[in-house]
C-alpha cells in the first residue's frame, strides 16, 4: 500500500465514489470503449473476495457529465472531479511524466491522515497507441486499455508498486500486448483488502465529491479557488495540509516508479 509522508497508508474514507470519463477517443479506440474498461477495470477491485465473500464494500459510479479538464488538478474549495483522461499530445512537457509510462494516477490526501480527497488517471496517448486486445494479447505494438486501466485503478484506491518481479496486476512494468494485469493476483488482492477491512469504510452512501463536483479546469471556470496541479497546495482547511502523489504503469523496457509529493 501507499503511505504518505507521516507513513499513513493512504486509503478513501468514503463507500461511494464518482468517477468522470473524458470524451476523448485515442487512435485504437472509441469513447464507448474506454467507458467500458474503465467498468470492468474498477469492477476487478471493488469485486474481489476478501475471504467469507466480503468484497471491499466500494460503489464506484461512472458519471454522464465527462471529465472537461485534461490534466491531474485539485481545486480548493471548489468542485472536483475523479477523471480519467486521455493526453493526445504534451505528455512530457507535463511534470513527472516520464515517456516511457503508459499512464499515471495522481493522488490528492491529506498529509496528517494519508486520506484521498481526489484522484486523477491520465493514459499517455501521446507516446503509446491504446487500444483494447484481445483475450490472447496485442503483437503489433499496441497497449491494452485494460490491462493499463486496471493498474491505474489499484493506485486511485492507495495501492503501491509490488515487489520487483511479481506476477501482480500492481507490479510497476508491461510490455506492449500484455493483458495479464486485467486479471488480480494474490498479492493485489491481500493489499487491497488489508486496506480495506471490514468495517473500514463508514456506513452509508454519498457519491457527492468533497465540494461538490466541476469537471473543469480551475482555468476555464469562474471563482477564486487555489488550484493544486503539481504544486505546491492546501486544503481547505489549513491545518491540513494536502500533498499529492503519482505512480503509474510503464513500459517493462524502462522501469517507472516516481512518486511526487508538495507540501
Amino acid at each position: 500500500m501507499e503511505t504518505n509522508e507521516a507513513a499513513h497508508p493512504l486509503y478513501w474514507d468514503r463507500a461511494c465514489i464518482q468517477v468522470s470519463v473524458e470524451d476523448d477517443p485515442g487512435s485504437g479506440f472509441t469513447t464507448e470503449d474506454l467507458d467500458a474498461v474503465v467498468d470492468r477495470s474498477f469492477g476487478a477491485w471493488t469485486g474481489l473476495d476478501c475471504g467469507e465473500g466480503r468484497t471491499p464494500g466500494f460503489q464506484i459510479q461512472r458519471t454522464d457529465d465527462r471529465a472537461r479538464c485534461d490534466r491531474s488538478e485539485y481545486v480548493s474549495g471548489e468542485g472536483n472531479a475523479n477523471s480519467v483522461v486521455v493526453v493526445n499530445e504534451g505528455w512530457t512537457e507535463r511534470e513527472g511524466h516520464d515517456s516511457a509510462a503508459f499512464a499515471l494516477t495522481t493522488t490528492f490526501f491529506l498529509l496528517n491522515t494519508g486520506e484521498i480527497i481526489d484522484a486523477d488517471m491520465e493514459l499517455n496517448e501521446t507516446n503509446w497507441n491504446f487500444t483494447v486486445c484481445p483475450a490472447e494479447g496485442c503483437i503489433d505494438g499496441q497497449v491494452d486499455l485494460e490491462n493499463t486501466i486496471t493498474h491505474e485503478a489499484g493506485h486511485f484506491f492507495g495501492l503501491a508498486h509490488a515487489e520487483s518481479g511479481s506476477d501482480a496486476t500492481m507490479w510497476a512494468c508491461a510490455d506492449e500486448g500484455d493483458v495479464n494485469k486485467r486479471t488480480l493476483e494474490a498479492d493485489d488482492i491481500e493489499g487491497m483488502c488489508t486496506i480495506y477491512g471490514e468495517g473500514a469504510l463508514p456506513e452509508g452512501c454519498s457519491f457527492s465529491n468533497r465540494g461538490g463536483f466541476d469537471p473543469y479546469c480551475a482555468d476555464d471556470r469562474d471563482g477564486c479557488g487555489c488550484r493544486v496541479a503539481g504544486a505546491p497546495g492546501r486544503s481547505e482547511d489549513a491545518s491540513w495540509p494536502l500533498l499529492l502523489g503519482g505512480l503509474g504503469l510503464a513500459f517493462a523496457g524502462r522501469r517507472l516508479s516516481r512518486r511526487r509529493a508538495r507540501g
